[in-house]
């Protein structure tokens, strides 16, 4: 793969990939491993994050695109489609980051998004009932 665990990334425009992807490992053609990253805490499942988790600036000093800013991980280890190429690096997390999500995620198998609405919107039925 061409990035490195932890490179946060953006799709192609007009791509489903609206949300910061961070890469984790590679997977097969058509898929990579990694975990979005949200603003929105109103679901159950996101994990707040904090500003020690991203690297503010590149190796030269500019300031990426995407630093924490009310960060929130969404606890899902996710298959993102290759097909979203070109992506673009608009950010990274640092070590400690990397940790964090590896920590949180580490035991789930990845699953593409919708599997994961599948599976969140059934778990919040039967915690209702």
């Amino acid at each position: 793969m061409e990035w490195n665990k932890g490179d946060i990334l953006y799709g192609r425009k007009g791509s489903d990939a609206i949300h910061p992807i961070v890469f984790l490992d590679g997977h097969d053609d058509s898929y990579f491993v990694g975990v979005m990253i949200t603003s929105a805490p109103q679901y159950a499942d996101n994990i707040p994050m904090l500003e020690e988790h991203f690297e503010q600036n590149d190796l030269q000093g500019n300031p990426y695109e995407v630093r924490f800013k009310d960060s929130h991980l969404v606890e899902a280890r996710l298959l993102k489609r290759l097909e979203w190429r070109p992506f673009r690096k608009v950010g990274e997390l640092t070590p400690s980051g990397v940790a964090f999500v590896e920590a949180k995620t580490h035991e789930q198998y990845p699953i593409v998004w919708e599997e994961y609405l599948l599976n969140t919107s059934t778990q919040s039925r039967q915690r209702e009932n």
